[in-house]
């Protein structure tokens, strides 16, 4: 879980808004534990005997005389068992709710100031001139608010036959919570359904304060999660960006694409759900066992010694779910690669049909997947039914030990019936508690691999702060350059050593894999050798900074990279604040502003994807115009003509050869017209220089360029 933390620490920026999410998270808890305890003055209104009414005024007597007393209800039912004793023996009790006295439910040797010591079965038959229970609880509540304190008489009769004493009692002051709920109950009316429908009142009014609450949780979460997520997505594509190209050469791009899509689309989820319902069902949980609390604690702790099972179990399923996550993330990533290479080699795909062989392809990766997310599926669906089994057990026997003390008197039925409705609404968030569990082990896995992008080293030489190159004035040296590819041990250029002058022309020929566009990809460092060094004008490439070390370097390769934007901005594309008349200059200069007028709009013209409504020698010529803009010291043309018409190449030939004076031009071509004008030739054979020249110097001194010379250059000749 060392990436989730670390992820979450990047909510330190919007601590303001989550402390608000929290808080709004607070209300969502207060107004669902609130409307649970609703529950119960419903139930004293409905079942009770002694009615909301008298229910407040007993809690404040209680409070004030510091003893416990049964309810009226539990009384009402004793004296009916021992009527039902008494008839059975043929002898007669009367009794009814309005002559049951204020009976002492727990032993006190501290009561009231006035009264002895009370014991379980006491009576207080009177107080003042009241002698029924409503009255005697009323009398009792009402004095213990007066600010005045005063004492009042009672009549205690102590054991079920002892005669009544009268005592002077001095009243307890009410604390200020239960003096100001007995205030807030007396404001109901007697009729039970008129203060049943307040009661409902209050409760929708609850719900609707709770709804309040829950939309702005849920939209502040929502919008920490989003931009939380945009940062650590932004983070990894300047990470992807300031890899060097040998990262890519090794792992392709489609799995950096998987991260930057569907594992932040992943993290998103997990991140909202933790904003959002991490932080809401705990609050409703621990509120709601704050009511039950309230009503039987020692019931509460029993429930609670499952809350460490639950976690335990909890924290089984996360392992597996966090493996489950991390292969189907992995396997998304592998989809993609092929859906990726099928749509781009399509015409290949469809020339040599092997669309069967694909679909195949396509196929085997689609059900690995498809068994990761079955995985994921299996631990998510099994977990919440776990968890409410769980529950379900530690819940059953407290309930039943509950019910026992509802039959013994010592809770009312209307306590009863709201302990239930506190249990079922603690469980509920932690049900739900379990599904979060599945959504932070799949954002976790998605974590996990985003960080892994942040973490890579970046190109050797990206910081700003080495010195800047100057522009090249004298010379470049490639000295004693070997290089083989990351990972493998064959050396693709091995001590290759020669240096070209400022404003010269060189030409690097050799067969297919002796190694050119290698060689000079070593120039802007795309590749860092893996010995030597290359040197521009005496200064080491490796310690200057790269920004000003490819500023000074213009690239046309042979594969043309345009954008899927208009002709102008893939034209002016690196050189920022091009005016339109530069833009054109250099449309001109490459030859590609005669068939950019033609088009419909013009330089608006949208080229599409990878340039697909241009041919390929129209995409030539505006990656050509594009170098002629960027105004290099250095020019790189990689078979820069190798897709332009016959009739086109004399003219962009005469471009390259102006533009190019003053400026030092490398150039690999197979085109012999090119290749003979270079001031200095470097034949390339199996990654060594085998031969350095002009022309004729190699044409006579050099027998691998003669061959070169004979089957490619005399042919395009």
């Amino acid at each position: 879980m060392q990436a989730w933390w670390r992820l979450l620490r990047g909510l330190w920026p919007y601590k303001w808004s989550v402390l608000l999410s929290i808080l709004c998270a607070l209300g969502v808890g207060v107004s669902y534990a609130s409307g649970v305890a609703t529950m119960l003055p419903v139930m004293k209104i409905f079942i009770s005997t002694e009615g909301i009414h008298g229910w407040a005024n007993r809690l404040a007597a209680q409070e004030a005389l510091h003893t416990q007393l049964f309810d009226l209800g539990s009384l009402v039912r004793g004296q009916q068992k021992q009527a039902l004793k008494a008839a059975r023996k043929n002898r007669l009790i009367l009794g009814s709710a309005a002559h049951v006295a204020l009976t002492v439910r727990a032993n006190t040797a501290h009561p009231a100031k006035g009264l002895p010591p009370l014991h379980v079965g006491d009576r207080i038959v009177r107080v003042g001139a009241a002698t029924n229970w409503q009255d005697m609880v009323r009398s009792i509540a009402l004095d213990a608010r007066n600010e005045v304190r005063t004492t009042i008489p009672m009549a205690v009769a102590f054991g079920r036959t002892g005669k009544p004493h009268v005592y002077a009692v001095h009243l307890h002051a009410l604390p200020w919570y239960t003096a100001a709920f007995v205030t807030a109950v007396d404001l109901l009316p007697a009729d039970p359904t008129m203060s049943l429908a307040w009661v409902v009142l209050v409760f929708i009014v609850l719900c609707i304060v709770g709804s309040i609450f829950r939309y702005w949780q849920q939209y502040l979460g929502m919008s920490i999660a989003a931009r939380l997520v945009m940062d650590v997505r932004r983070r990894a594509y300047d990470r992807i960006i300031a890899l060097p190209t040998s990262y890519f050469a090794r792992h392709g791009t489609s799995d950096v694409t998987s991260r930057l899509t569907r594992d932040s689309d992943t993290l998103t989820d997990g991140v909202t759900t933790v904003l959002g319902k991490t932080i809401q069902e705990p609050v409703k949980a621990v509120l709601s066992a704050v009511v039950a609390f309230a009503i039987s604690w020692y019931l509460c702790l029993v429930i609670l010694i499952g809350v460490p099972v639950i976690a335990i179990i909890i924290r089984k399923f996360a392992k597996r779910l966090r493996r489950a996550a991390h292969g189907a993330l992995e396997g998304w990533s592998r989809m993609l690669g092929i859906i990726e290479e099928t749509l781009v080699g399509m015409r290949v795909v469809k020339a040599y049909s092997a669309e069967g062989y694909e679909r195949r392809r396509f196929t085997r990766v689609n059900k690995e997947l498809l068994r990761q997310q079955t995985r994921i599926f299996h631990y998510s669906s099994l977990s919440r039914p776990t968890v409410e089994t769980v529950a379900v057990i530690f819940a059953a026997v407290p309930m039943l030990f509950a019910a026992h003390l509802v039959f013994q008197g010592k809770i009312d039925q209307a306590a009863f019936i709201t302990l239930l409705a506190c249990f079922a609404a603690m469980m509920e968030p932690l049900r739900k508690l379990s599904d979060v569990n599945s959504k932070i082990q799949q954002s976790n896995a998605a974590a996990t691999r985003l960080f892994e992008v942040i973490d890579l080293a970046a190109e050797p030489n990206s910081s700003n702060a080495l010195p800047a190159l100057p522009r090249h004035q004298r010379s470049i040296e490639f000295r004693d350059i070997t290089f083989h590819y990351p990972g493998h041990s064959d050396q693709v250029l091995s001590h290759v050593s020669f240096t070209v002058k400022h404003g010269q022309t060189a030409a690097v020929v050799g067969a297919n894999g002796s190694g050119k566009t290698t060689l000079l990809a070593l120039l802007p460092r795309l590749y860092v050798p893996t010995s030597g060094a290359v040197l521009i004008d005496g200064m080491d490439t490796a310690t200057v900074s790269l920004r000003s070390l490819r500023k000074q370097i213009g690239l046309v390769s042979q594969d043309t990279v345009l954008f899927a934007d208009n002709i102008f901005n893939n034209i002016a594309y690196g050189t920022r604040h091009a005016t339109a008349e530069q833009v054109m200059t250099a449309s001109r200069r490459g030859f590609a502003d005669e068939f950019i007028r033609g088009l419909p709009e013009g330089y608006a013209t949208l080229v599409g994807q990878h340039g697909v409504r241009l041919s390929g020698g129209q995409k030539q010529r505006i990656a050509i115009a594009r170098a002629i803009l960027h105004d290099p010291a250095i020019l790189i043309l990689d078979e820069a003509m190798s897709q332009i018409d016959s009739d086109s190449e004399m003219k962009i030939s005469q471009a390259i050869t102006e533009f190019a004076r003053n400026r030092t031009t490398f150039i690999i071509a197979h085109r012999f017209a090119t290749v003979v004008s270079a001031n200095i030739i470097i034949c390339l054979a199996a990654g060594r220089v085998v031969g350095m020249g002009t022309h004729a110097q190699l044409q006579e001194n050099c027998p691998e360029y003669r061959k070169l010379y004979e089957t490619q250059f005399r042919e395009v000749a």
